[in-house]
């Protein structure tokens, strides 16, 4: 058995900055160079992690390497009536897939990916939805994610 250069945990409370950090890097990654938007981001994601992860709405898992947090991705779980393609009507949205650049191509990304799946299977959950990044994308295509026709408008 080959030993992995990294293990996934679930995040706890003290990880709140690393997730804020991660999420900004992210969100600057796929060009957003808005300081004041992002700074904005950075207090209001501060507020709801702060609330939200030890309720357990908002769950993630960070990737840890050579004693520091390398990768991050997390879970939010919610319900819809169930249709005919998710009849627990439970929808796992995945967001804040985040790998340090130094750490990419290790599998690190589909290993956190893994880790949330098997937990919303776990769960009972009938449906993972996500947003991918241009980078992302074949990471999401190789586990099976298939674009959709959901449409937007911000309000």
């Amino acid at each position: 058995m080959t030993l992995l250069p990294y293990q996934i945990r679930p995040v706890a409370p003290d990880d709140i900055p690393l997730l804020i950090a991660f999420r900004r890097a992210m969100f600057e990654d796929m060009g957003v160079r808005d300081t004041t938007a992002l700074d904005a981001m950075d207090a209001a994601c501060t507020e709801y992690f702060a609330e939200a992860l030890p309720r357990g709405e908002f769950r993630a898992w960070v990737a840890v390497a050579d004693n520091a947090v390398v990768a991050s991705g997390g879970l939010v779980i919610y319900a819809v009536p169930p249709s005919v393609r998710n009849l627990s009507g439970r929808v796992g949205y995945i967001m804040s897939m985040y790998t340090l650049l130094k750490w990419r191509g290790q599998g690190i990304a589909t290993a956190i990916l893994q880790t949330i799946l098997d937990h919303l299977r776990a769960q009972g959950v009938g449906m993972a939805t996500l947003h991918a990044s241009t980078a992302g994308r074949p990471i999401y295509e190789r586990e099976g994610f298939e674009p959709s026709n959901e449409m937007r408008l911000r309000l």
